[in-house]
């Protein structure tokens, strides 16, 4: 079932729309009605749909106006436009948009239900293709992870783009550093396409990272294939104005020998965080770098006396102050910063504290910190980590006013409520816009902030703990709304919850 907005400034119309089709017969649901573009738009960013039916001549934002915002936000949204305006301009410029169909009015009921089961069939077919990529990307990354019987790349010849007989491989880690994680969406396929024959698999493991398999004939040279992943890494970062990072495996003579190069190139990725961006790293331009064994433990002690403090302020500098070393390697990078969990993790247990780290929880964290690609992205890593211990503690030990207590106790068991300060204000007696600000001065935090904060606590362990699914995870916690829930989530931790989820996976 695929859900229909239906957006017209005339009610009648909109009516009869819902009348003239029998909309679930053709596993179509009407979910939205809009009587102008604004409002449709706003609808749309709050509750998405597959299909849009909509006017051109509509107060506030017009029909076209509302497509072009729309595919800023969703550009596989379907578009039927219906209209009196039988004008070329219009038409025209609908075309440009990729509207699927431009029906005049008086509507022609047959016209109309055509073009929808059109639509739905190119949905279903697009959905199944996905599927089949999502299915084989899959498989191929348990393949070259050595995961599955080393016989099962002859299985599935004939889907895939590489040779698998007489040639060379390689296989080569490509990791996009957002300037800004807002960022749209970057098609590393689509690049690449452009400037590789069909000898390659592009592999999607998550949000801008991706695994590139490269067939080559056997007699190519190691320089050669560098030069090839040099090229593609200045192609990636011109088209998509970010800094890239590559690394490369080994050159095997086998399929066979495939985990082999992704291992090099998954071992090469932790390079990022002491080479920088915009490089290519494989062995031979690292074999110089000597590891530093460190043991860090001056440095986690005074950590742990500034944790005791509460000290978070001195805590975030000495954390920045350490992992600015450009003496660090990477190897000592992570093993400092999976030192810090630990000790948070030792605290938590030996204060008490709802345990921050349950059962395979700190293994998982650990694997997100080890995901981090940049110094700056493991630092914010660590202190958001440390902030979330430190305000365990403050909550632990601060007596609130009793008002204020009841509104925290309320807020951590009933957190997947509809909760709001106006409500509880009432319950107890008490005057809301007052209660806000005794609230905000003893928590430092509003109320709405207070419980998006635990509402996404919960949510991250739900992600990192269970298997729900995201939209289950959702309303679990208390919104009813999934995409406002993922901005939220988003805004909070710096990742998507279906980033967070991939990052366990992997």
């Amino acid at each position: 079932m695929y859900n229909v907005m239906l957006v017209d400034d005339e009610k009648l119309i909109i009516q009869g729309l819902m009348n003239i089709i029998e909309w679930e017969d053709i596993r179509l649901k009407v979910v939205e009605t809009a009587q102008n573009g604004y409002d449709a738009l706003e609808k749309f960013k709050s509750k998405p749909v597959d299909i849009i039916v909509t006017d051109i001549s509509m107060p506030r934002l017009t029909g076209l106006e509302l497509i072009r915002e729309v595919r800023k936000i969703n550009s596989k949204t379907k578009f039927i436009i219906l209209t009196g305006y039988d004008e070329f301009t219009y038409a025209k410029e609908a075309i440009k948009y990729g509207v699927e169909s431009y029906i005049l009015k008086p509507i022609n009921e047959e016209e109309l239900q055509e073009t929808l089961i059109n639509i739905v069939k190119d949905l279903d077919d697009k959905k199944q293709e996905k599927n089949k990529i999502l299915d084989k990307n899959t498989k191929l990354i348990e393949y070259i992870e050595n995961k599955l019987n080393e016989n099962y790349i002859y299985d599935i010849k004939d889907s895939i783009s590489i040779d698998i007989e007489n040639k060379a491989y390689t296989i080569a880690n490509i990791i996009i550093a957002k300037k800004d994680k807002e960022s749209p969406y970057i098609n590393i396929s689509e690049i690449i396409e452009k400037y590789t024959e069909d000898n390659y698999e592009v592999l999607h493991k998550y949000n801008d990272q991706a695994i590139l398999i490269n067939s080559w004939d056997k007699d190519i040279s190691r320089n050669k294939v560098i030069e090839y992943y040099e090229d593609i890494k200045d192609k990636l970062s011109k088209e998509s104005n970010e800094s890239i990072f590559i690394s490369i495996g080994d050159l095997v003579l086998d399929i066979k020998e495939l985990s082999k190069s992704y291992n090099t190139a998954n071992n090469l990725k932790k390079y990022i965080l002491t080479e920088g961006t915009n490089q290519c790293i494989y062995k031979e331009k690292i074999k110089e770098v000597k590891e530093d064994n460190r043991n860090f433990k001056e440095e986690i002690d005074y950590i742990n006396k500034l944790i005791i403090e509460k000290n978070i302020k001195d805590l975030e500098k000495f954390i920045v102050d350490i992992l600015d070393d450009k003496k660090l390697t990477p190897k000592n990078i992570y093993d400092f910063s999976i030192k810090v969990i630990i000790l948070i993790d030792n605290i938590s247990n030996e204060l008490k504290l709802d345990q921050k780290y349950g059962k395979d929880s700190l293994s998982n964290t650990i694997i997100q910190l080890c995901n981090e690609s940049t110094r700056e992205s493991v630092q914010s890593f660590i202190i958001r980590e440390l902030e979330e211990l430190i305000e365990s503690m403050y909550m632990n030990t601060v007596k609130y006013s009793p008002i204020v207590q009841q509104i925290v106790n309320v807020i951590n068991d009933r957190y997947y409520e509809e909760l709001s300060l106006k409500t509880l204000a009432n319950q107890y007696n008490i005057n809301s816009s007052y209660l806000g600000q005794i609230f905000s001065k003893e928590t430092d935090n509003s109320f709405s902030e207070y419980l998006n904060k635990t509402r996404n606590m919960k949510a991250k362990e739900l992600i990192l703990n269970t298997n729900m699914r995201i939209n289950d995870i959702s309303k679990e916690v208390g919104y009813a709304d999934t995409s406002y829930f993922y901005r939220k989530f988003k805004k909070y931790y710096g990742v998507s919850p279906s980033t967070l989820r991939e990052m366990k996976n992997y």
